[in-house]
């Protein structure tokens, strides 16, 4: 397969699970301290989801009073997160489409999604979204730490999974968001298992 058939997999995988992914991932909002983070840096303004999932974080954002309209590639997911969260204004897009929202943002939220996103393309990823940034905006990336490109394919108690995870290196990944004009205003490392160990960028756009 090549990356874009292992792209297309991930999302699918999303659609098939997309109401158990957003239940399993709603107990407990392990990123509620990233969205104060961001609030403290930025108090208020129009915000960008990437990646919504089933809406966990847009009711924090929400919640923190940001304007915020929500994105996600997978078709389930949307519809899981507008049930979710029916005050989210949500919206099927890819991250490569950024640009059909024709708005600009204050900030952005991306959070454990472009390790979806093959290295390949993660220039154009990014310069898609800092198309949608009103300069100074700021927002939030995690990724994972490592260094490979891995096609995860299991089976779980509750779906079969085929997804693309992408590894970045701290360093390798900055050089990326410097090539964007992203400035690095506070990070955090957070290793919860030999698989995921995460790398937390608050970023400033120019």
């Amino acid at each position: 397969m090549n990356e874009n058939d292992l792209e297309a997999k991930t999302i699918q995988t999303y659609d098939a699970t997309a109401g158990q992914w957003a239940k399993s991932h709603a107990i407990v909002n392990d990123w509620a301290w990233a969205a104060k983070e961001l609030h403290r840096l930025l108090p208020a303004g129009k915000i960008l989801e990437i990646g919504c999932g089933g809406g966990r974080d847009a009711a924090e954002l929400l919640g923190l009073g940001y304007e915020y309209v929500g994105t996600d590639a997978s078709r389930e997911m949307v519809r899981t997160a507008r049930a979710e969260v029916p005050a989210a204004d949500i919206r099927q897009c890819n991250i490569y489409d950024l640009r059909t929202l024709d708005t600009k943002f204050d900030g952005f939220w991306a959070c454990a999604v472009l390790l979806h996103i093959p290295k390949s393309r993660i220039d154009e990823a990014l310069s898609a979204l800092s198309a949608t940034l009103n300069p100074g905006a700021i927002g939030m990336i995690s990724i994972k730490d490592g260094d490979k490109e891995d096609f995860e394919v299991r089976d779980t108690d509750e779906a079969h999974e085929e997804r693309l995870f992408v590894y970045w290196r701290k360093d390798e990944f900055l050089d990326a968001l410097e090539r964007h004009g992203f400035e690095l205003l506070d990070y955090a490392y957070k290793p919860l298992s030999e698989r995921t160990k995460w790398h937390i960028f608050f970023l400033k756009h120019a």
